[in-house]
């Protein structure tokens, strides 16, 4: 069990000017005499009395052979005073700026463990800041205007609107948990090469089991997968992005409909984005009619038909022998899991999705 510490931030500082008149007081000196002993002049003595200027490094060595008072002293004196200085500009800015977190579901954000929960907007806005990874609104805005966060390949349901920030803060999250993924250089035959290892991870109910595997599998190759519960509004199932200029690929998963059926189909259907098509070609954030595209087709296609190959799919649909036990036969001849052959059949329409079959999918929960 570990203690809990608490560090506490002081809400005020003794100015380096106060000390300085209190030490020359005491030792019977005048700020003239201690300003000509140290050949500098006396007003640079007096602004720095009165916070117009500030303790040098060299100054302060000077102080300690005139005044007595170790060099270490006045610099941390005036470090401390500079470090106060700055924290309250900043939280001043953040409370100018705090109609910032009012673009974000922020109370989603914390059930999700993405920020620190705080009904303070001023805080908020700070946690977010820190949570995208700039000083202050304005360079978030100015760095978003020229670079395209929403670049990638999407799996995502489409409604009349997908709320941006969210989405921004979802892929955002997914890029921290990939900078504590190690990963080889991205090798596109090697993926292909691991394709039946990750085939066979299907076979493991246990999200606890599978994904330590399947992260390591393909940290093998260049890519990080990481698992991010979705925020509201994102309506996404899966997001692949290159880190450029390096040589990593993120695959992030949502894992939206909670079955495994849906989620491996999504784990396929973002790396056939990297086997099959140039990473020049991932679209900005999807139109209304991006997932009719020729390479959402190709994906999907790519993702069935690895999953199960067509022709033995056709056989299976040709003796239309639905039956929990006739699911089952098939999915084991396949070296496939169950659950998965009962997604698919719904999706054709061939099985209702409300049938008692569903018990062959596997179902998650997020423990956040």
């Amino acid at each position: 069990m570990a203690s809990k510490v608490n560090i506490l931030t002081p809400n005020y500082v003794t100015k380096p000017g106060d000390t300085l008149k209190e030490t020359i007081e005491s030792l019977s000196m005048t700020q003239s005499d201690v300003a000509q002993r140290m050949e500098v002049s006396p007003k640079h003595i007096s602004e720095i009395i009165n916070g117009k200027a500030s303790i040098s490094p060299e100054l302060a060595s000077k102080l300690e052979m005139v005044l007595g008072v170790p060099a270490s002293f006045w610099n941390k004196l005036e470090a401390n005073y500079q470090q106060f200085i700055e924290r309250k500009k900043q939280e001043e800015l953040f409370q100018q700026q705090s109609n910032f977190s009012d673009h974000f579901n922020y109370n989603d954000m914390v059930k999700k463990g993405f920020v620190e929960k705080t009904k303070d907007k001023g805080e908020r806005t700070r946690n977010l800041l820190k949570f995208f990874r700039f000083p202050n609104f304005d360079a978030m805005q100015n760095y978003f205007a020229s670079n395209d966060e929403l670049e990638g390949a999407y799996r995502i349901a489409l409604p009349d609107v997908v709320d941006e920030y969210a989405l921004k803060a979802w892929i955002q999250k997914g890029k921290l948990e990939a900078d504590a993924i190690d990963t080889e250089l991205f090798d596109k035959n090697k993926l292909k090469q691991l394709i039946p290892d990750l085939r066979a991870l299907t076979l493991i109910d246990e999200p606890q089991n599978f994904i330590p595997k399947l992260q390591r599998l393909m940290a093998t190759v260049g890519v990080a997968v990481v698992f991010v519960p979705e925020l509201k509004g994102c309506h996404i199932s899966g997001f692949t992005k290159w880190l450029s200029p390096f040589p990593k690929v993120i695959v992030q998963l949502s894992v939206r409909y909670k079955t495994n059926d849906s989620l491996w189909f999504t784990f396929f259907h973002e790396i056939a984005h990297l086997i099959l098509h140039n990473k020049k070609s991932f679209i900005t954030f999807p139109s209304k009619n991006y997932d009719t595209g020729l390479e959402e087709k190709q994906a999907n296609d790519w993702a069935s038909n690895t999953l199960i190959a067509k022709d033995e799919w056709d056989s299976f649909i040709k003796e239309s022998n639905f039956t929990e036990q006739g699911i089952e036969e098939f999915a084991k001849s396949v070296g496939i899991h169950a659950g998965i052959v009962v997604g698919r059949l719904q999706k054709l329409g061939l099985v209702l999705y409300n049938s008692r079959l569903n018990h062959l999918k596997v179902r998650y929960t997020w423990n956040v």
